[in-house]
């Protein structure tokens, strides 16, 4: 799907761009970054893995035992079959590495078991050996620099049987579809040329320009409102660093709650909340509120009845009362658990709350929680930048 095509309430808008920051405001109902094609908020989805379902390593066992190898003519390297055969009379099929690096140093080490052939080949009577792992002194390094590296014939073996055995392996897995790239801000940003090496195939383009995006923190899939993005590592290593120092960056939501008793009976315009937070037990995508000493973390909110700006005049109404929060701690629903902690939840909350809105994938309801605004300073100038958000609701 191309940009024009995305639908109208789910396209970003671009607030500012330039070499090192990208800020959009994302609408509700969109993910922050590209994940998977479930529903987000699926609370049917417990920790327990189904039965039906098979592990990494239970899959890559499975994967190898499947490897075709009555076909000769399906190898083009006479040493890719020998390697697939050997490797499947592995006694402890687990032990075999799951990635490609890992895997090529296995398959030297046990070169005389799995290639044997390859051995008889080899000029030096198979005395190389292959990359090595990064060095920890200068005595290993200086050691280790003068042995020569894995023969390329070794090395295009392994990486073929690699690519055989893992084309087997991720069917297996049995992995949620991958969504596309008008399905997230980020995606968004890749269809309209930033980042992602969105212009890899643009050669009149330096290395530097092919920038991968990187996202600096992540809203709610829906939760709409102002999302930064950091275009080069180095934006995105001050920026990390800078929402870790709490008084440097300022961020400020607005949430519509039906009740809140801090406001509705004690008359308070303004207030604290801190409730440790932590991974809920049982149900995967939520947290909950747990004590310190039971390994929850500290998280603190900051809350005021909010006041529009132009009339001065505070937003509550029978329908409840708008509040301006500000996320002193940054943990995952912080705002949700808070309000629903103290007061009745943010209207449209499908997991948290008095009532729960039940999620609708195909007619989803419109959270309202908003961030509205964003200042930090600029990661290369040092400019203090301020951006906002107008919410919707």
């Amino acid at each position: 799907m191309s940009s024009n095509n995305i639908p109208q309430h789910l396209r970003i808008r671009i607030i500012h761009a330039d070499d090192d920051i990208i800020v959009i405001d994302k609408p509700a109902n969109l993910r922050s970054v590209p994940g998977h094609a479930d529903s987000p908020t699926d609370t049917t989805i417990k920790l327990k893995r189904p039965s039906d379902r098979l592990t990494a390593v239970e899959a890559w066992i499975q994967a190898i035992k499947s490897i075709p190898l009555d076909d000769s003519d399906s190898y083009k390297n006479e040493y890719v079959k020998e390697l697939l055969q050997n490797i499947c009379t592995t006694n402890n099929l687990s032990s075999i590495p799951r990635k490609l690096e890992p895997f090529a140093r296995y398959v030297f080490r046990n070169r005389k078991r799995l290639l044997p052939s390859h051995i008889d080949d080899e000029p030096d009577g198979g005395k190389n050996e292959p990359p090595q792992k990064k060095q920890r002194n200068d005595d290993n390094l200086a050691q280790k620099t003068k042995q020569p590296s894995m023969l390329p014939s070794m090395r295009g073996a392994a990486d073929e049987a690699f690519s055989i055995i893992q084309r087997l392996h991720i069917p297996l897995m049995n992995l949620p579809t991958p969504t596309e790239d008008w399905e997230s801000a980020q995606g968004q940003l890749r269809l309209l040329g930033y980042g992602d090496f969105a212009n890899e195939n643009n050669h009149s383009l330096s290395t530097s320009e092919k920038r991968k995006l990187h996202v600096v923190h992540r809203l709610d899939c829906q939760t709409s409102g102002v999302l930064l993005f950091a275009r080069n590592p180095e934006s995105a290593s001050k920026l990390c660093k800078a929402w870790r120092e709490r008084d440097v960056v300022q961020k400020v939501y607005l949430a519509h709650v039906m009740r809140w008793p801090p406001y509705d009976d004690q008359k308070l315009e303004e207030g604290t909340i801190e409730l440790p937070l932590a991974a809920s037990r049982t149900e995967r995508i939520k947290w909950e509120v747990r004590e310190l000493d039971d390994g929850g973390k500290s998280s603190i909110t900051k809350w005021k009845i909010y006041k529009d700006a132009d009339s001065g005049e505070d937003n509550t109404t029978k329908e409840g009362a708008i509040l301006e929060l500000h996320p002193i701690t940054g943990r995952t629903h912080q705002l949700r658990i808070h309000c629903a902690e103290i007061g009745s939840g943010i209207v449209g909350d499908s997991l948290y709350g008095d009532s729960p809105v039940p999620w609708d994938a195909g007619k989803p309801t419109i959270l309202r929680l908003h961030a509205q605004m964003l200042s930090l300073r600029h990661p290369r100038s040092g400019e203090e930048l301020t951006f906002k958000a107008p919410r919707l609701w």
